[in-house]
């Protein structure tokens, strides 16, 4: 399991989303934020888990 954490440009190319999304929808949707100084990050394995959730048959 990962524990490297992406800032918010990181982790919105990594789902293909925008900055904007990841800021005002992310939390709706159930992924997983942390707060460091002021600053939203989110772990890489949380981001996995989240898209692997999101799977259409």
């Amino acid at each position: 399991m990962s524990r490297r954490f992406l800032g918010i440009v990181e982790a919105a190319e990594y789902l293909d989303m925008s900055q904007r999304w990841m800021y005002r929808d992310s939390q709706r949707y159930g992924i997983p934020r942390y707060y460091f100084g002021g600053r939203l990050k989110f772990k890489v394995g949380d981001l996995e888990r989240w898209a692997q959730q999101q799977r259409v048959s």
